[in-house]
C-alpha cells in the first residue's frame, strides 16, 4: 500500500510541476534582456538592461542600478539566457512520469517510486545538458555612429529594456 502512496505522492508533485512550469516562464518575458556593454575605456559592464534613456542606459547588476552614459557606449552585446533550469525541469517530470508508470507495470513492491526516483533523476541531467546555454545573440555597434543612424540603433534598444518588454504585454490582447 506505501508504494502506491509513494507512486501517486511523485505524480502529484510531477504534474503540479510541469503545470506550474508554464506560468514561470512566461514571467522571463518581462525581465530586460541581458546584455554586456562595452564602454569607451574598454570596460565591460554585464547585466540586465531596465530603461534606455535619451542620454543614458540604466542596468541592473547584482542588485545594483548603474547608470551608464550614451556618450560612454562603445557597443551592448545582447545574450541569449540559460534554458537550463526550464531543461531540468521538464526533463525532471518527464522522467519521472515514465519512471512510475515503468514502476507501475513491474508490479514489484516498491518498483514505482524507484524507478520513479531513477528515472526522474536521469531526466534532470539530460534536460539540463540539452538545455542551450546563454551566449551571444547580437552586438550592436556605436562606434564611429552619429545622427539619425545612431538615434535609430540607440532607441531599439529599447524593445530589450525590462520598461520597453512590459509596455509591449500591456499592449496585448488578453485571451
Amino acid at each position: 500500500m506505501g508504494t502506491k502512496i509513494a507512486g501517486a505522492a511523485i505524480i502529484a508533485f510531477s504534474v503540479a510541476a510541469l503545470l506550474a512550469a508554464p506560468g514561470g516562464l512566461a514571467a522571463k518575458g518581462r525581465r530586460g534582456a541581458l546584455i554586456i556593454l562595452t564602454k569607451a575605456d574598454g570596460a565591460e559592464v554585464k547585466g540586465e538592461l531596465v530603461s534606455v534613456k535619451p542620454d543614458s542606459l540604466l542596468l541592473l547588476r547584482s542588485g545594483d542600478a548603474l547608470t551608464i552614459p550614451r556618450d560612454k557606449v562603445l557597443s551592448v552585446t545582447l545574450m541569449r539566457r540559460s534554458r537550463k533550469a526550464s531543461g531540468a525541469l521538464t526533463g525532471l517530470t518527464i522522467g519521472t512520469l515514465a519512471g512510475v508508470a515503468w514502476g507501475g507495470s513491474a508490479r514489484v513492491s516498491g518498483a514505482t517510486s524507484a524507478m520513479g526516483t531513477i528515472c526522474g533523476g536521469l531526466g534532470l541531467v539530460i534536460g539540463m545538458v540539452s538545455s542551450r546555454a546563454g551566449k551571444a545573440e547580437s552586438i550592436i555597434q556605436f562606434t564611429g555612429l552619429t545622427g539619425p543612424a545612431a538615434d535609430e540603433r540607440w532607441n531599439a534598444l529599447g524593445a530589450y529594456s525590462r520598461e520597453g518588454r512590459l509596455k509591449a504585454t500591456a499592449k496585448r490582447p488578453g485571451p
